[in-house]
């Protein structure tokens, strides 16, 4: 072929059909010779011949398969065209990045934020940074045979653990990191633990600059001071305190087997946690290290599994550190696991409004500032609650160190302490006797004027059992007294009476429906043991928590509509990537008629015992009495309540002694909701309202015997009732042939999360049994 040839010159088959090589063919739209491309002329013969065949090929396919070929061939560019992206930019990398030392890493704290921002409490970082002459060979050993057991004979990327995450990827399994030591030290200390390609990259461009720049030893040590093992503990002399109370370099065989099998998952492969899994693990650890030649077979299979010492809260401290607590339970019940949360990184913004908080804790601490010896066995706490939302805009749990006698005490009264709340409880019995009222079943029909019994002693039909009111009520009793009045004055035998005519489950339901926690720990709640509710529940015989309360009381101060109480607004991460928002979900808990009425029942109560607020602010508010059957003639109480709201804010305080002991008030008589509590409860509201609006609360009657009042009609004007000369102090019911019961002590019941990190606890004590009727008598005394 000359120079001025070009490929038109060339054969192209006979006839102009299709080439000879690729025989005959029906589809002559394909057989045409395909157009001379303008580089043919520049080719070699072969060359241009190859690429001729190469086009008859092609336009002898269909149009759909040309068009996926085209489409092929521009992926093909594309992903080459990435590939050498990729390179370059681990090249990039390895050129520019500085390779982390221990020295220069801060383990990342959780930040826990008040609602404005502000940081309301942060984790402190656990560690300390120890030599490897310093930590024991039975641990670096055992971490070797747990995370990389060619760890000194390969470099610094794992070439085979790689390897095997993509087989496994491929093959569908489980998505691994495939990373050894050094890369996993990398990882941990300068990257993250994103599983993307990007970050994969990077971390092997850093690893290989790492092992080029030290030794294997070197980077052991720098992996055993950062990694992570739980328990709050960077690094092995950390861990080795959390878990055996020693040091790095007196660790056994077994607890190094420990350490090192804990750190693929130290929450979920603590003992402390998951037994069963952890021996498992630590039973790999202990073949690896035969395995390895580092532990012979009759010395391995003498090793016991090892004990450990019982975790403690270590991740937060300070005064704000129970809500931490409660904080991050939260987020672990929302899906994030404890390590996300202990490892760090994280922000958690809550709805704890700062100002609110500091009220909460000034009128804890001047309400208490000065108790008498006899007083200080108390304990206390306070929830408050934005009733639009659900909101905790307050949470105090307790002293989370000191108590008054000057005792540890780390126990959460706020959100795990669970205590019969008394009288408090009534509001929710009237609400479900409304509520059938409203629709029609209700046996009588009841409305906050109506003429109920209140009679100073009743026998409960279908039990056989009588009730007292208390002997200081005997002024205040009387046979007819409408239900506002009885609600006032707090009779008991009206409230156990309607909760046996509502029907207990009634009640129980209507409660859970405010916002009481139908389950805590795992049980039911507002429950005997056989499931059954009695008509103790009239009268707060089952225990709840202080939130449950503040959290129901809501409900009734946003028109019946209820809102799950909640703490975290929001979790992020340190590249602002939302982890967590909080969605609203509202429900009607009870009709807003029912509601109004209740409240209309409850608005003279805090100045009629003694709280009301200050300016004349309008309020809905009941205190409870707990009676534990002791003391002269049985007239001691153990515990005491004020749960109260306005339309901008419920709030519930709680004081007890939280073992069923008895609690005074300052001149050595039995404690009462109106005192401390109620002091409290005014305290708080006082302080916070300051300023904010005074919106009204209900002020006409919306239910009749009759079901609904028609907004044209008159509110029925209620019965005349004595109103007594002065303002007794309110007493539990006595009840008829009392019997001591046993000791209560609050019941750790943490929410669900998926896995449970356990607490510190008060003084070990028997468990809480609640005050509620059984048999032929009710065994504890309750009331208001």
């Amino acid at each position: 072929m000359t120079d001025h040839e070009g490929p038109s010159n060339r054969p192209a088959g006979s006839g102009g059909g299709a080439s000879s090589e690729f025989g005959p063919t029906t589809r002559t739209a394909s057989a045409k010779t395909p157009k001379p491309r303008f580089f043919d002329k520049y080719l070699p013969d072969a060359w241009a011949a190859r690429r001729l065949r190469k086009r008859r090929r092609i336009a002898a396919m269909s149009r759909p398969k040309r068009v996926g070929r085209r489409f092929g061939v521009i992926g093909t560019w594309l992903l080459a065209g990435l590939a050498l992206l990729m390179v370059v930019s681990v090249f990039a990398v390895y050129r520019l990045s500085d390779v982390p030392r221990q020295e220069s890493i801060n383990n990342q704290l959780v930040t826990i934020e008040y609602s404005d921002g502000s940081v309301l409490a942060q984790s402190g970082t656990n560690r300390t940074l120890v030599t490897l002459d310093q930590v024991s060979k039975n641990v670096q050993w055992a971490v070797i045979a747990a995370e990389d057991r060619n760890f000194y004979s390969e470099p610094g990327v794992s070439i085979s653990g790689i390897g095997r995450a993509v087989l496994n990827d491929i093959k569908g399994g489980d998505t691994q990191g495939g990373s050894g030591l050094t890369q996993q030290y990398v990882k941990n200390a300068y990257l993250n633990s994103d599983r993307t390609l990007s970050r994969k990259l990077r971390e092997i461009a850093i690893s290989v600059k790492l092992a080029r720049n030290y030794t294997k030893d070197e980077i052991l040590e720098y992996y055993l001071n950062t990694v992570y093992f739980g328990r709050g503990a960077w690094g092995v002399e950390a861990a080795a305190k959390a878990y055996f109370n020693t040091t790095a370099a007196k660790l056994n065989v077994a607890q190094s087997a420990l350490l090192a099998a804990v750190l693929r998952s130290p929450t979920y492969y603590d003992p402390a946690n998951n037994p069963t899994e952890s021996k498992a693990r630590w039973d790999y650890v202990i073949e690896g290290l035969v395995e390895t030649k580092h532990l012979d077979t009759e010395t391995a299979a003498a090793t016991k599994f090892p004990a450990t010492i019982p975790p403690s809260d270590m991740t937060f401290s300070g005064p704000n550190a129970l809500i931490a607590r409660a904080v991050t339970a939260e987020v672990e019940a929302h899906g994030l696991s404890a390590e996300q949360v202990q490892a760090g990184g994280l922000i958690i913004k809550t709805t704890i409004d700062r100002n609110a908080q500091a009220a909460a804790q000034r009128a804890i601490t001047t309400t208490f500032s000065k108790l008498t010896a006899k007083q200080k066995n108390m304990k206390n706490a306070l929830v408050a609650i934005n009733p639009s939302d659900g909101g905790v805009i307050a949470y105090y749990g307790g002293p989370n160190g000191t108590d008054y006698a000057g005792q540890p005490d780390t126990f959460d009264y706020a959100g795990d302490g669970v205590r019969p709340p008394g009288s408090t409880f009534k509001p929710f019995v009237l609400a479900t006797a409304l509520s059938q009222t409203l629709n029609g079943t209700g046996n009588p029909p009841t409305a906050i004027n109506s003429l109920v019994n209140g009679s100073f002693a009743a026998e409960i039909p279908g039990t056989g059992v009588t009730i007292h009111n208390d002997p200081g009520d005997k002024t205040k009793s009387r046979a007819l007294i409408p239900v506002a009045t009885a609600m006032k004055y707090s009779l008991n035998t009206t409230f156990d009476l309607m909760a046996n005519s509502a029907g207990p489950d009634k009640v129980a339901e209507t409660a859970y429906n405010l916002g009481v926690a139908r389950t805590l720990g795992g049980k039911n709640t507002l429950q005997e043991p056989d499931g059954s509710t009695n008509f103790g529940i009239g009268i707060g015989g089952y225990p709840v928590r202080p939130i449950d309360m503040a959290a129901g009381y809501a409900t009734l101060a946003n028109a019946g509509k209820a809102n799950s109480p909640y703490l975290v607004t929001s979790v992020t991460d340190l590249a602002g990537n939302t982890l967590y928002k909080h969605t609203a979900s509202t429900t009607q808990g009870v009709d807003a008629k029912v509601a109004n009425d209740v409240t209309m029942t409850l608005e003279p109560i805090a100045s009629y015992s003694g709280f009301g607020l200050a300016d004349g602010r309008a309020s809905a508010a009941k205190t409870g009495t707990e009676g534990n059957n002791k003391g002269v003639g049985g007239t001691d109480n153990s515990d005491a309540w004020t749960v109260g709201y306005t339309p901008q804010v419920s709030a519930a305080v709680w004081v007890g002694s939280g073992d069923n002991s008895s609690i005074f008030n300052a001149a050595g008589k039995p404690e009462y909701g109106s005192d401390l509590p109620g002091k409290t409860w005014k305290a708080f509201m006082d302080a916070y309202l300051k300023g904010k609006p005074k919106l009204p609360l209900a002020s006409k009657q919306e239910i009749s015997e009759n079901g609904a009042i028609p907004a044209s009609t008159p509110t029925p004007t209620p019965a005349p009732s004595t109103t007594p000369s002065s303002t007794p102090s309110p007493t539990p019911a006595t009840r008829s042939t009392p019997t001591p019961v046993p000791t209560q002590q609050p019941v750790v019941t943490p929410t669900p999360k998926p896995v449970v990190t356990p607490k510190p606890k008060p003084t070990p004590q028997p468990t809480p049994t609640p005050a509620v009727p059984t048999g032929a008598q009710q065994t504890a005394a309750v009331g208001g």
